[in-house]
């Protein structure tokens, strides 16, 4: 068996084993130090690099070497106590926790609330109403309108061509391009749904005019449209034409009440009646708004408040009605006077700035029934993220019921109490 390990590594004397083991484990100081085998084991390697840097340089010395080519140097390790190495494992842990989950100051705190509150707020917005404003700026409204305009596609043409055209140039213009021409207060001669009765025709044959609006694409033509086509004749009808958002003024003092009208008084009864007193600007019959029939009375506004004194010397006369049946009534007729009308508002204590009350107060003076209802709502913003407790406006308000004493939920759950305890 040795001779066959000595023919393959060659032969090794004892004596050689015997002294490399005893230099590497027979060490005098007992067992072997870990640090002092590492700050040998640096020396050596300390000494291995600056014997072939210098085998390196021709001379057999360390030569210079330039500002790049000069190796970074290790800073010397400070000795740390036990409270640097607690401290660095404490910062190394907190490093590896998400920062989800890493407690925040408390003016960091505070921050984050206000701005979710902010973003609450901006998730809640007032509706006031401002497309429908601003389409209210491009709207005229045309008062005493024949119905033949329904009626008769002839009769529509010739009214869309008086509203889309300068009278003066005699020429459709730009300025005058129309958007959407809508109908309303429409008399029905049958009970039927109203779609379907104006789809039919189904029209009151005691009512032989209506109410329309028109949109123009620019808000410039109202005022020139209503300059023009005031108190204008279309089709035997003294058109009246005012602005929705800037109606003309209402003056007592050019204006006068008339009472005791028939229900289906017509408004050119009244043109006929009092053109003798001079120049009339508008003629308004008070209706009522689901039936469109008359309530009874009347207000005539003139051009000149010298007309007013020659209207009141026809009170207590006969008026005679343009209608084929139409009957003969004493009018009454009396200046205008002022009625205060208290009308609380819903937003009137809330916390709103000039401009929205401005556009609150327009749009419940303005705008119709409908958005009249509406304005003033509180929407919520869709794409915005309401904060906690902005669920339901009245879910907490419910209060849950109280359990009857002697029902008969009450009897079980008193059994079942009981038998639980008895077991």
């Amino acid at each position: 068996m040795s001779s066959s390990i000595d023919s393959l590594f060659g032969a090794v004397a004892p004596q050689e084993v015997d002294s490399s083991v005893s230099k590497l484990f027979g060490s005098s100081s007992g067992p072997v130090d870990s640090i002092l085998v590492k700050n040998k084991k640096r020396t050596v390697v300390v000494q291995v690099e600056a014997a072939e840097e210098a085998e390196e340089q021709p001379d057999g010395g360390v030569g210079e070497v330039s500002a790049a080519e000069e190796p970074l140097k290790k800073k010397p390790r400070r000795k740390r106590d036990d409270n640097t190495e607690l401290e660095d494992r404490y910062f190394a842990k907190l490093a590896e926790v998400p920062e989800e989950t890493q407690e925040t100051p408390d003016s960091d705190k505070e921050e984050d609330a206000v701005e979710k509150a902010e973003v609450g707020q901006q998730a809640k917005t007032i509706d006031l109403k401002e497309d429908e404003l601003e389409k209210a700026e491009r709207t005229v409204f045309v008062g005493n309108l024949s119905n033949e305009a329904i009626t008769s596609k002839k009769v529509f043409k010739e009214f869309k061509k008086l509203f889309s055209s300068d009278l003066e140039e005699n020429e459709q213009s730009s300025l005058f391009s129309i958007e959407n021409v809508r109908f309303r207060s429409i008399s029905f001669d049958e009970a039927l749904p109203r779609k379907v009765a104006f789809v039919q025709q189904k029209l009151h044959k005691a009512r032989g005019f209506v109410n329309a609006y028109i949109v123009y694409k620019k808000k410039q033509a109202v005022n020139k449209v209503c300059s023009r086509l005031n108190g204008q004749l279309f089709r035997l009808r003294h058109l009246r034409v005012d602005s929705v958002a800037h109606p003309a003024p209402h003056e007592n003092k050019r204006s006068v009440f008339v009472g005791n009208l028939d229900f289906e008084e017509d408004d050119e009864s009244l043109w006929a009646h009092f053109r003798s007193c001079g120049d009339i600007e508008y003629v308004r019959v008070v209706r009522d708004s689901r039936t469109n029939m008359g309530k009874g009375f009347a207000y005539i506004q003139f051009k000149d408040f010298q007309s007013v004194n020659k209207a009141l010397l026809l009170d207590g006369k006969t008026m005679q009605s343009v209608k084929e049946h139409g009957s003969k009534r004493k009018l009454r007729v009396s200046r205008c006077k002022n009625i205060k009308k208290n009308s609380p508002s819903s937003l009137e204590n809330s916390k709103l700035n000039e401009s929205h009350k401005t556009k609150f107060g327009r749009a419940k003076k303005v705008l119709g029934k409908a958005d009249r209802a509406t304005v003033g709502r509180e929407l919520t913003v869709e794409g915005l993220r309401a904060t906690k407790g902005q669920g339901h406006a009245a879910s907490h308000l419910k209060k849950r019921k109280q359990r009857s004493k002697t029902g008969r939920v009450t009897k079980r759950s008193l059994a079942f109490k009981k038998k639980q305890a008895s077991s």
